[in-house]
């Protein structure tokens, strides 16, 4: 499925711990690591260290080519620091261009990572009912199909009206964000792929999102870096943002393609 995983690094130590995950994502794809420093400055891509291909250039425009525009193509790795910045993108400022730019799977290690990593057997994929959002879901099937994983389909909804009252007031989004559930679940159903969904209630998505992991033993999380609640800003938006931030399983993020 993917001839190489490519990992971005500068040399910090917050790059290079997602290493670990490229490692384990290139064992599960039967393919290499190739660890890749771009660097601004002339001199200091000279300056090449051991197992790292350093080389001169721009650091996200370089990363996006070798990770979509080159053949073979590879699946591109990156760390966040995960932390709110004045003046740049929160992802740092080459994550967040890589973010803005790259129409291909991008796998982010964000800084709350639970150690040790654990073989990978579910994927948890998050919805909103848009059909940008829906876009993850082909990668994701075609994952679940090389890696024979599980796929949990969730989306967060708004907690609703008083519970002790009759009434509750559902607005269409949310009712489009459950028959795209199912619709979902039973494309992967007749894919083969093993699935299952649900709608949970929380005042916070990417909370629901990231708790809903840990409850579920996902192993990634994945969803579009576009979608109806939120997702479109910036990078990827508040939701995956904080997704990223929070997560203790690396995040599988798609930017669709009709984003250009």
């Amino acid at each position: 499925m993917f001839t190489r995983v490519i990992v971005g690094t500068d040399g910090s130590e917050r790059a290079l711990q997602a290493v670990p995950i490229a490692t384990h994502a290139a064992e599960r794809f039967g393919c290499p690591v190739e660890l890749v420093h771009i660097a601004a400055d002339e001199d200091t891509a000279d300056q090449d260290a051991t197992g790292v291909r350093v080389q001169a250039g721009d650091p996200a425009g370089g990363l996006v080519h070798l990770a979509s525009e080159t053949d073979p193509a590879g699946l591109l790795c990156l760390s966040s620091r995960g932390r709110r910045a004045l003046g740049e993108a929160v992802f740092g400022s080459v994550t967040s261009r890589v973010l803005r730019t790259l129409h291909a799977p991008l796998l982010v290690v964000g800084p709350s990572l639970r150690p040790p990593l654990r073989p990978w057997r579910r994927v948890l994929v998050c919805l909103d009912g848009s059909a940008k959002a829906a876009t993850i879901v082909p990668p994701v099937t075609a994952w679940a199909h090389h890696l024979d994983l599980e796929v949990e389909l969730v989306h967060v909804s708004y907690p609703l009206g008083d519970p002790r009252s009759d009434y509750l007031q559902v607005p269409d989004e949310e009712r489009s964000a459950v028959e795209q559930l199912r619709a979902a679940a039973t494309q992967l159903e007749a894919a083969g792929v093993s699935v299952r969904w649900s709608v949970i209630e929380h005042t916070l998505a990417a909370e629901g999102i990231t708790q809903n992991a840990d409850h579920s033993l996902s192993d990634v999380i994945a969803l579009a870096t576009h979608g109806r609640t939120g997702l479109a800003r910036l990078i990827a938006g508040s939701v995956a943002l904080d997704v990223v931030r929070h997560a203790t399983v690396p995040v599988l993020t798609l930017r669709p393609e009709h984003l250009r």
